[in-house]
């Protein structure tokens, strides 16, 4: 039941999408006239598949990601032995070994080095 009142609600809207027009014969037509006509300039192209969609990303890789990983963990377990065997005394070798490490990252060569 719905009581009247002064406020203006909006009526709900359906969803309504109007599907574009697809022909897959089309399609495929023109997909192989763009082939033959690299072909026929000369332009080396990748193997013609018809209906192929690529999704391959641009990005590259980062290579040594998994030994970097692997860098960490052996670093933070030898910090937890070091914790374990030698009590606080290994995390303040940690606080005075990050920000010489970080200097060291982050510092600008000089001009003379180049």
């Amino acid at each position: 039941m719905r009581f009247p009142s002064f406020i203006k609600v909006p009526k709900t809207r359906r969803f309504e999408i109007e599907p574009r027009y697809y022909d897959p014969v089309k399609e495929q037509i023109k997909e192989r006239t763009e082939y033959i006509r690299r072909e026929m300039e000369g332009g080396h192209s990748e193997s013609y598949s018809p209906g192929k969609i690529s999704f391959q990303r641009k990005t590259d890789a980062v290579p040594n990601t998994s030994l970097l990983q692997m860098l960490i963990a052996a670093i933070l377990g030898c910090l937890v032995m070091g914790w374990l065997y030698f009590g606080n005394d290994a995390l303040y070798v940690l606080w005075l070994a990050v920000p010489v490490y970080l200097y060291f990252r982050f510092k600008k060569p000089s001009r003379g080095a180049q």
